[in-house]
């Protein structure tokens, strides 16, 4: 069994619980001094730097150059092991929307109780998605990190709920940052954050592809501007891109049966995925790829960081190469064909389905799967119902209505859940006690980062916040258990993200403050409304923070601090201290 690690704080105690694409376009030629010799793509590249400058009317139409991408409603039965669909009751609800929301909500609650959870999921599958471009053109693009911003209100306030909570999980797989270079680029950050959220139930082939041309991600990980080697300038293709894409975004290290186990050789040892010149020969198909219209291959002063990256064949190595098992490119290709050929060579490769899928999980229902609960949902990623490989939605589906999602925290306790992300924490708040009239416009919260120690597109490195395989040292390694967010857990984390969430409650209500819009006053009038009867103001909150999960210690602990807060006027003391000695408990730190 797993130990259980207590850090106590003036007011509470915070338990942590080790529970563990659209294509480039057609090829410009360029002569040896990197000029491209097409005046009509010079004019273009002119019109181009106009649209750099990124207006309102631009982001807009980049935001709605594709549909989102929609996956069909499928039965629960195409995942094996699925859980019955019967109707939910209120916990069951919570635990659902814990999982696959930004926090639950009374609405949420009682809108599942008495539904299925294939209903709810079925639902947010279809519903027309929210882009963070629509939410920065109508914000002030102009303050720092105000697309941080944007996701805060995404997160909190968005319908399709579950689009976003898939997104960010993919955020944190396909990762770029804005500490890289890019945080003068607003609406580019923003357009690829779309590019997930368009694709959160679409394609993994497809996704691939709209990431790998991202101008954004041809900058983080350097893949834009790469060249054809050439011997005499000493160039030799850049690796970056090619290594991050194999070990991060698609098959890791090691060869993985579909349960997510390593495969190992006659000594044990984890057979590797590829080598080093596999490595080269994927940074080869990588080249010849820059900036849209592009006015100088080697030197643009022409940067649109929108517009998906375009080919330019006279940088591009058009020899042959060897890629994944075996497969050749053959040599004469175009950029565009190679790029077809090895994002076909990937996709298709055993290691995806277990890879991706084990993380998805761990992003979305507990940090350590059983073997089973993978190979099972690997089934659907590899050929789901319709016969396709890859699809998302289907993937997403079956995470959420296998058996151990949904039962996990019954039929194996002592493994079963995950430590919340410290973002999770403070939009769960915002969500269960949401303005009755809307987050303000001149909300900010762009320095989540620094006392979250995690924030939107602001990763220090492109391996996240923390990584998949992380153990905390002690109890959780000793029994080979994972624990990925105690990464970035610490004790000065710790009292960051506490003071953060007494911040948000205690300081933050609407019988507190008021004509503040840079902060969210939570709506506690409904709790006002119950307070006078303390036991159904407790079983409220025990529903609603912690989906019924409040031990007899923590109740009695928070009745004893009301009882306490006996002055008068003190009701809304009474409440705002119970909702914060509730969401800063131990129960409220971990996911079940």
């Amino acid at each position: 069994m797993i130990k259980k690690l207590i850090i106590l704080f003036p007011l509470t105690a915070t338990l942590i619980v080790g529970c563990g694409g659209g294509g480039g376009g057609g090829s410009i030629d360029a002569d040896g001094n990197g000029n491209i010799n097409n005046g009509e793509a010079v004019a273009l590249g002119a019109a181009m730097a106009e649209l750099s400058g990124l207006t309102p009317d631009s982001i807009q139409a980049q935001a709605a150059v594709q549909a989102p991408a929609v996956a069909a409603a499928l039965p629960a039965t195409e995942v094996p092991n699925a859980t019955p669909d019967l109707p939910l009751n209120k916990t069951e609800a919570f635990r659902l929307l814990d999982q696959a929301t930004f926090g639950a909500n009374l609405e949420g609650i009682e809108r599942l109780d008495g539904d299925t959870a294939q209903n709810w999921i079925d639902e947010q599958l279809t519903l027309p998605a929210t882009f963070m471009s629509d939410g920065l053109r109508k914000a002030s693009v102009d303050r720092w990190s105000e697309y941080t911003n944007v996701w805060w209100r995404m997160a909190v306030e968005a319908d399709d709920q579950l689009r976003q909570r898939v997104a960010f999980a993919l955020s944190e797989i396909f990762v770029i940052s804005s500490n890289n270079g890019l945080g003068d680029e607003q609406p580019a950050l923003a357009n690829y954050y779309d590019i997930l959220v368009r694709n959160a139930f679409g394609n993994y082939r497809d996704l691939v592809e709209e990431i790998t041309l991202s101008p954004v991600m041809g900058e983080y990980l350097s893949m834009k501007g790469n060249q054809k080697p050439n011997v005499e300038d000493n160039l030799r293709p850049d690796e970056n891109y090619a290594r991050e894409l194999l070990q991060l975004f698609s098959i890791g290290l090691s060869m993985l049966n579909d349960d997510g186990t390593p495969i190992v050789d006659a000594e044990g040892v984890p057979v590797p995925t590829y080598n080093q010149a596999d490595i080269e020969a994927f940074a080869h198909v990588f080249t010849g790829w820059h900036f849209a219209n592009v006015d100088n291959y080697r030197w643009p002063t022409i940067k649109d960081f929108i517009t998906p990256m375009q080919a330019y064949d006279d940088y591009h190595d058009k020899g042959e190469k060897q890629l994944l098992n075996g497969f050749v490119v053959p040599a004469g290709q175009s950029a565009e064909a190679d790029m077809k050929m090895a994002l076909d060579n990937i996709a298709n490769h055993s290691n995806v389905g277990p890879f991706i899928v084990k993380q998805l999980i761990q992003r979305l229902v507990t940090s350590n799967p059983s073997p089973d609960y993978v190979s099972d949902v690997v089934q659907v990623f590899n050929n789901n119902a319709n016969g396709e490989r890859g699809n998302l939605g289907s993937t997403v589906k079956a995470i959420l209505m296998h058996d151990e999602a949904r039962s996990g925290h019954l039929n194996n306790p002592d493994v079963f859940g995950k430590l919340k992300e410290p973002l999770m924490r403070i939009t769960q708040i915002w969500r269960a006690f949401a303005p009755s009239d809307g987050i303000h416009p001149e909300f900010d919260y762009s320095w989540a980062l620094r006392e979250l120690q995690q924030a939107p597109l602001e990763s220090p490195t492109v391996f996240n916040f923390f990584t998949p395989s992380f153990a905390q040292p002690g109890a959780i390694s000793a029994n080979k258990l994972v624990s990925p967010e105690f990464e970035i857990i610490d004790e000065s984390s710790i009292i960051t993200i506490t003071s953060r969430l007494l911040s948000n409650t205690i300081w933050a209500h609407n019988f507190k403050i008021s004509g503040d819009g840079q902060r969210i006053a939570i709506s506690i009038d409904r709790e006002m409304d119950l307070e006078p009867d303390n036991d159904e103001l407790l079983d409220h909150l025990d529903l609603l923070l912690l989906g019924g999960r409040m031990t007899d210690e923590l109740r009695q602990n928070v009745q004893e601090l009301m009882d306490e807060r006996d002055h008068a006027n003190g009701a809304s003391t009474r409440v705002a201290e119970a909702i914060f000695l509730i969401i800063s408990s131990p129960e409220a730190a971990i996911q079940l």
